[in-house]
């Protein structure tokens, strides 16, 4: 296995990261939360130029389900991290402040907006790629193969997990910030901060799983569907 792809998959978690960190927009100071705002976007520029080919090849693309559901979702966060951006340079007091640019309230809606769905996709884009990466930890880690007790842990823990993300989003809000529907609700980080993380990293390990076997099940369905036609 290449170092140097091993080395994209951790730029790519760090930028995974700093995404997550940012959401907890109440628990930094403005500046701060631009400076990690700004080295996300960096990180995310390196990875679509590693990844530069995938662009190229996609009006060729193949037309699978499970293609079609990875060329949506890439397609859909590129969308959402450019609003992203535009609406960051728009509402920066720091890092792009010397910019003759000014955004109003709907800039900053249309801020938050993007950030949650980016942070949903980028947890789907995660369960799209989760074989791949559960295939590179497998060697890094000289993990043996797949055995059935084994598996059936990790399907329950995944299952358990999923639950608890479920009600995550009930607890965070997450529908209300999808839709951009108004709310006063904010988390109180001054009671639990470790909380707040902890609901976000349940909510994006349950979008993961669901698009995890999503993909699974298409890819299931095609090969049956294939067999039959084949029979026929």
């Amino acid at each position: 296995m290449s170092p140097f792809f091993v080395i994209r998959l951790v730029l790519d978690f760090t930028a995974a990261g700093l995404l997550f960190v940012a959401l907890a927009y109440w628990w930094l100071d403005n500046t701060t939360h631009e400076l990690i705002g700004t080295g996300m976007f960096i990180l995310l520029l390196s990875h679509n130029v590693f990844n530069r080919r995938w662009w190229a090849r996609l009006p060729k693309a193949a037309r699978g389900r499970p293609s079609f559901l990875t060329i949506a979702s890439n397609i859909s966060i590129a969308l959402a991290i450019s609003a992203l951006l535009v609406t960051s340079v728009l509402i920066s007091r720091t890092v792009f402040a010397f910019l003759p640019l000014s955004g109003g309230p709907t800039a900053r809606e249309i801020h938050i907006l993007a950030a949650y769905w980016a942070f949903i996709l980028a947890a789907v884009h995660l369960g799209l790629h989760w074989s791949m990466i559960m295939a590179v930890a497998g060697r890094l880690l000289r993990v043996g193969p797949p055995d059935a007790i084994r598996t059936a842990s990790l399907r329950a823990v995944a299952g358990g997990i999923a639950a608890l993300g479920i009600h995550s989003l009930f607890v965070m809000g997450i529908g209300n910030r999808l839709i951009a529907r108004p709310s006063i609700d904010f988390w109180d980080f001054q009671e639990s901060t470790i909380g707040f993380f902890l609901h976000h990293i349940a909510i994006l390990a349950a979008c993961a799983c669901a698009a995890h076997y999503a993909a699974v099940w298409l890819r299931w369905a095609g090969g049956a569907r294939r067999v039959t036609d084949a029979g026929e």
